[in-house]
């Protein structure tokens, strides 16, 4: 026969002497009708319909980079595979004869950067960059 003392008999939910922490070590489930507030706050309908993840597993890697004037610019983002990527010229500035547009080519853990700059102020075509400017970029992936 199980003791006072067995694992059996500790409660998995519960709340502490004083009343201000309740512990679950087991599952809250709200019914139907039920209300979970956070701060006085209903949130019962944000969380059953909060979005859920395309596939779990995913990581997310972020950094800044210069470019390095060889267009691509190759960027080690430590992913093992990465599934989708974002970048962004750092500045304030409005795109002129320097470098004005960012592409990229997912290449298994590694994305190549290529930079894009007009020909010059009178001619719009776009031409390779040499330039060094930074930018902000965002991977998904494994």
């Amino acid at each position: 026969m199980p003791t006072a003392r067995d694992a059996s008999y500790q409660a998995l939910n519960y709340t502490k002497q004083g009343g201000d922490t309740t512990i679950i070590g087991g599952t809250l489930d709200i019914a139907t009708g039920g209300v979970l507030k956070i701060d006085g706050v209903d949130q019962t309908a944000a969380l059953a319909t909060a979005p859920a993840a395309v596939a779990a597993g995913y990581k997310i890697a972020r950094g800044e980079t210069a470019l390095d004037g060889s267009n691509p610019t190759p960027v080690a983002t430590g992913l093992t595979t990465v599934v989708a990527f974002t970048a962004t010229l750092k500045g304030t500035s409005a795109p002129g004869v320097n470098t004005s547009v960012l592409t990229a080519d997912i290449s298994g853990a590694t994305v190549n950067v290529y930079a894009w700059k007009v020909t010059n102020s009178s001619t719009t075509t776009l031409i390779a960059s040499t330039g060094t400017e930074s930018f902000y970029w965002i991977a998904v992936g494994t």
